[in-house]
């Protein structure tokens, strides 16, 4: 004889045992997505200055991609220049010779040599002549400060470096922001002076490297 009324047990008992296995799936989903979700950003870092940090990392590295940045911002009608402080006075030359900016190091003194070559240096078996460009600028001598750097540049096939007081980033010049030198006496005019610009609150002296390292 069938029993109905276990019969019916058993079935409510099956039927309870699936829905508790359902609602524990359902339960379990969240959690393993939880478990394998990503974390969220904690939020980026604070960006370091646009380009001077970027120099100072490269610090000792050949720059062959100046040349190609300059030709892509000439078409633009823009240039890129390096900003850098000698004296007190803020002062930029074009990149496009720039090939290295390294920390100072020893000169070995050429006999005979001009009053504006501080000596001759090895960068990695290449003879750099180093020139006092704070002479050529006729700015008084001063001891050399912990941020001081040599910037190396190329100029008709002869690698040259000078040494400034602090290097501070690179920026984009249109060429229409540069203005004729204030010249207050005759003796403060020279070629190697493009004209001044202003940038970031202060007045710079655009610098002609090729007439300036002549």
């Amino acid at each position: 004889m069938v029993d109905l009324v276990k019969i019916r047990k058993k079935a409510k008992k099956a039927a309870g045992s699936e829905q508790r296995a359902a609602s524990s799936e359902q339960e379990a989903a969240p959690r393993a997505e939880q478990e394998v979700a990503p974390p969220q950003d904690a939020g980026h870092s604070t960006q370091d200055s646009v380009k001077l940090e970027k120099f100072k990392a490269e610090a000792g590295t050949k720059r062959q991609n100046f040349i190609q940045e300059a030709a892509v911002a000439a078409v633009s009608g823009e240039s890129e220049v390096l900003t850098f402080v000698l004296a007190g006075e803020h002062y930029a030359v074009h990149i496009e010779h720039i090939v290295e900016i390294v920390r100072p190091r020893a000169a070995t003194r050429v006999p005979n040599a001009g009053g504006n070559v501080v000596g001759i240096t090895s960068l990695r078996g290449l003879i750099v002549t180093l020139l006092d460009l704070r002479a050529k600028l006729h700015h008084p001598p001063a001891p050399r400060g912990a941020d001081a750097r040599v910037i190396v540049v190329e100029r008709d096939g002869e690698t040259l470096g000078f040494e400034v007081d602090r290097v501070l980033r690179v920026v984009k010049l249109d060429a229409g922001a540069v203005e004729p030198q204030p010249v207050v006496h005759s003796s403060e005019q020279t070629d190697a002076i493009r004209g001044v610009f202003r940038h970031a609150g202060s007045l710079t002296i655009l610098l002609d490297l090729d007439k300036l390292l002549a």
